[in-house]
């Protein structure tokens, strides 16, 4: 297919890919420093486990924003919930790092020690009632329109598009 000067693709807004991308980059230098904190003295880790239990959300969310975000559009009202599931999913973790040790004898949250409590119902289960919700509300205006699937079975039988034949 040749391109015209006046068939030029659509000027697509990255801003959202990049800082998708700039957030895992991030995370991923928050676990690896995290990891890396394992070998310092036990005074000077202590920050480790801090650092990871809001890099591992960061590089979470920003995996989800990544494939959620369409070219030249921002999240729209996505933003809010992956927003908010960042913030529970961080704040289950640093929550669970401040509480005090579970004890043999101690009082059970749902059938649970507390900090388990915590971890399996603020990471586990309450993103799985947000998430879904999320993407079901804005399914219309994430999906491919009537003009990207025709867009697209175009160009499936353009005959520039094939692949070439390797028999």
């Amino acid at each position: 297919m040749v391109m015209t000067v006046t068939e030029h693709p659509r000027t697509t807004d990255t801003s959202v890919h990049r800082r998708a991308l700039q957030a895992i980059v991030l995370g991923t230098v928050g676990i690896a420093l995290a990891y890396a904190s394992a070998f310092l003295p036990p005074p000077m880790a202590r920050w480790g486990p801090y650092v990871m239990a809001v890099a591992m959300p960061l590089n979470m969310i920003a995996t989800m924003v990544l494939g959620a975000a369409r070219a030249g559009r921002s999240l729209g009202r996505l933003k809010w919930p992956m927003g908010a599931v960042f913030v529970l999913v961080a704040g289950a973790f640093l929550l669970a790092l401040g509480m005090p040790a579970d004890v043999a004898d101690g009082a059970l949250w749902l059938g649970l020690p507390p900090r388990a409590a915590v971890i399996v119902y603020g990471v586990g289960l309450l993103p799985l009632f947000v998430l879904p919700l999320a993407y079901a509300f804005t399914f219309d205006a994430f999906t491919l329109s009537d003009a990207d699937v025709e867009r697209v079975r175009a160009a499936r039988l353009s005959p520039t598009a094939r692949p070439a034949d390797t028999q």
